[in-house]
């Protein structure tokens, strides 16, 4: 079983360095968190070669082409390029993301890795409260990064924690960001409550988790991230919907919900501007029309092709370098991330990452209709990746990049609904045994 812990431990760090990368390199700086990155992007390279013949099956399947084919753009763009050895840089980046993934789809059945995926979650979680509830008795009553000369007077989106618990602000956990705690925080609730749904876990330490999870939510106060609960929500009553109803039925909750979503997009201003303020919102989304008017101007310079991939944006390549500059921070996204696609790859690669998103979707979609258990997680999921890729462009990177990358690759086009359990039976599997809540020693299947 040392075999089996080895993996374990692999796929909780990389999941941790996946998602919690602004604190890491708060914590260690660039130089520290690249060594990490490069000994963990090595590992899944050793996983890759040990599990060959499974990553040429999977390399194969038609359901990992939307998948490749966004990779094979982003690579090409290298060719007309504005900033060519920033693109190979971002594509390297990504290729490393994507590899890092599907190495932890072929070290662990996928019941297995749920289980770690909402262990590692939750472990952030606890570790963002301890976290806040110190940096207020520190000197300073604040904490900057570390191996970072700041000076005196930096802007308040340079600090790791501005020790906020005990004013009741939001707080930052340890990835020094309000808005990628309260997602992670999402993410707990929607993996523990199906969980929960399909009797996975022991019914105490879900409703701890869920507590959990529901505490930093409200610590956090994300607006995109409450429009991507709310989106969540909508998907669960409307597969619920679709599992109940057949025939005509089935069409005419289709056309409510897309009748709802139409009246709340018009709508959207009288009925979100409340909530927006109530969280510090203006009414230009915190500078996002500004961004989005700036993007635009390059977009139409280079509208078919676009200007080069990058995934985040270069600081030190035009036109990268200060496009947009707020309060003394320098923005590197367009804070879409399908209008970050336009920007870099034109309309080809947005054709193309609307395939990747898009068959993602329509296979979560039909593996969702199936009653079984976690057949719903891999929609939610989607739901909320999808939903907080209109305000931000994390999809493109890091932990959002690698799920939906994992999710391309793992589901089906059919209705196969079988999620294998299995966890064995070494100390740390007997651990994971109390949340994937499956008998020990159950054989693996590949």
């Amino acid at each position: 079983m040392r075999a089996q812990r080895r993996r374990d431990v692999f796929a909780f760090v990389a999941l941790f360095s996946l998602w919690d990368g602004d604190g890491l390199r708060d914590l260690l700086s660039w130089w520290g968190f690249g060594f990490l990155s490069l000994a963990i992007l090595i590992g899944a390279v050793l996983i890759l070669v040990r599990e060959r013949r499974h990553l040429k099956r999977l390399l194969r399947r038609t359901t990992t082409l939307p998948l490749l084919l966004f990779l094979g753009v982003s690579l090409l763009s290298t060719v007309w390029s504005a900033y060519p050895t920033s693109t190979l840089l971002g594509f390297f980046v990504q290729l490393s993301t994507t590899v890092i993934g599907v190495s932890l789809l072929l070290a662990q059945p996928i019941g297995r890795l749920v289980a770690i995926f909402a262990l590692m979650i939750h472990v952030h979680l606890a570790l963002s409260l301890v976290f806040e509830a110190v940096v207020p008795f520190l000197p300073g009553h604040e904490l900057l990064p570390f191996f970072t000369d700041y000076s005196a007077g930096a802007p308040g989106a340079f600090y790791w924690s501005q020790g906020l618990l005990y004013k009741g602000q939001r707080i930052q956990g340890i990835v020094g960001n309000a808005n990628l705690t309260c997602f992670l925080a999402l993410l707990g609730m929607i993996i523990v409550g199906c969980l929960l749904a399909a009797r996975r876990i022991d019914r105490r330490l879900g409703v701890a988790a869920l507590a959990l999870d529901v505490l930093l939510f409200g610590l956090t106060r994300s607006a995109t991230v409450l429009v991507a609960a709310g989106t969540v929500v909508a998907a669960t009553l409307l597969i619920l919907g679709y599992r109940h109803i057949r025939g005509h039925g089935r069409i005419l909750l289709t056309i409510g919900a897309v009748a709802i979503v139409g009246l709340t997009t018009l709508s959207s201003s009288a009925i979100f501007d409340p909530v927006l303020r109530l969280l510090g919102k203006g009414d230009d989304l915190t500078g996002r029309l500004e961004i989005w008017h700036i993007v635009g101007t390059l977009v139409v310079q280079r509208p078919l092709l676009g200007w080069g991939f990058v995934g985040w944006w270069v600081p030190w390549s035009p036109p990268f370098d200060d496009l947009v500059v707020r309060a003394g921070v320098t923005y590197l996204q367009a804070h879409n991330a399908f209008f970050d696609v336009e920007l870099q790859l034109g309309v080809l690669g947005l054709a193309a990452f609307a395939l990747l998103t898009g068959s993602v979707a329509f296979r979560a979609l039909r593996l969702a209709a199936v009653r079984a258990p976690l057949t719903l997680l891999p929609l939610l999921l989607l739901a909320a990746l999808l939903t907080q890729a209109l305000a931000e462009s994390r999809l493109l990177i890091e932990g959002n990049w690698a799920l939906l990358a994992m999710l391309c690759v793992a589901l089906p086009w059919g209705r196969h609904h079988r999620v294998p359990p299995e966890v064995g039976t070494s100390p740390t599997a007997r651990a994971l045994a109390s949340i994937d809540g499956t008998p020990r020693g159950a054989p693996r299947t590949t």
